[in-house]
């Protein structure tokens, strides 16, 4: 039971634990009896002995506050247990993830319907434009905000065809870690965009770069960057040599596959500059057919 001057969290179960921290299922009660199935994602013991990290997780945990979107997993509270463990309390989507999908669908050796994909693509695209664009409601200036984790695990699939996406700026925290603490955030370079990769500065074509990735994988239903090691990761995914999709399956014409493409560039300029360019270039092709 995690207990808290405003509300009163209890732990129903453990849903998933990745390298940064344990996800819950749990009850919030209000003050006044009122009952509310949420998520809460808690810390890795080990990694709150690291201010740096501690102080990056707030900080991003604060601006996911902002972030109220249908497409967006709503961020209702920070907090820290008595044994100073920090918690977020989060909207719980009743569902699974993209990566348990198509791992289900690989096991009975299937493939998303292309047109599935294109919509749970779309539906991510209006997060990101939301979140891109989303300025300061006292100080009018923009927020800058960047995803840098768009992979499938932080895409909600919910029982209700919703599509919301998860971790908005936690990558920036979790980039904080690989220097102290070297193999935690393993497995998290396949979705990187080459500058990123070049450790160049990142914008927000990152993100889009990064949902041509799933796009290519979900339409091929293979590994787009994936090296027998981190570092042969990071190397393929800086040369980002796209392999035809089209040859791998035809049932992808070629306007879907340049679509793919132009979110995949290699130098951010050539990209769609917008994640609601990339939307409306996919809606065009969906609506077409």
């Amino acid at each position: 039971r995690l207990a808290d001057m405003r509300a009163r969290y209890t732990i129903t179960e453990r849903l998933d634990h990745g390298g940064m921290a344990e996800v819950f299922r749990g009850v919030a009660e209000s003050m006044q009896g009122f009952k509310k199935s949420v998520a809460f994602k808690k810390i890795l013991p080990n990694l709150t002995k690291n201010e740096k990290f501690v102080s990056m997780f707030l900080d991003e945990a604060r601006l996911s506050l902002h972030l109220q979107h249908a497409n967006i997993v709503q961020v209702f509270d920070i907090s820290k247990t008595p044994d100073n463990a920090y918690f977020l309390v989060m909207e719980f989507v009743d569902g699974c993830n993209l990566k348990s999908l198509i791992e289900r669908l690989k096991q009975k050796q299937k493939q998303l319907d292309p047109a599935h994909s294109i919509y749970i693509a779309m539906e991510c695209c209006k997060a990101l434009q939301y979140a891109h664009t989303l300025e300061n409601p006292i100080t009018n200036e923009p927020l800058r905000i960047v995803h840098r984790d768009i992979s499938p695990p932080n895409i909600l699939l919910s029982k209700n065809g919703e599509v919301k996406l998860v971790d908005f700026g936690l990558a920036k925290a979790s980039s904080q870690i690989e220097t102290t603490d070297p193999g935690v955030v393993k497995g998290k370079f396949s979705y990187l965009s080459p500058e990123a990769a070049s450790g160049q500065p990142v914008d927000h074509r990152a993100d889009i770069f990064a949902m041509g990735i799933i796009l290519w994988e979900l339409f091929t239903g293979r590994r787009l960057f994936l090296g027998e090691t981190d570092y042969q990761t990071v190397e393929l995914v800086r040369q980002a040599q796209i392999p035809s999709i089209s040859a791998m399956n035809p049932l992808i014409e070629r306007e879907l596959e340049a679509i793919v493409n132009q979110a995949l560039a290699r130098d951010p300029e050539e990209r769609f500059q917008s994640a609601a360019d990339l939307a409306e270039a996919l809606a065009g092709f969906l609506f077409s057919r």
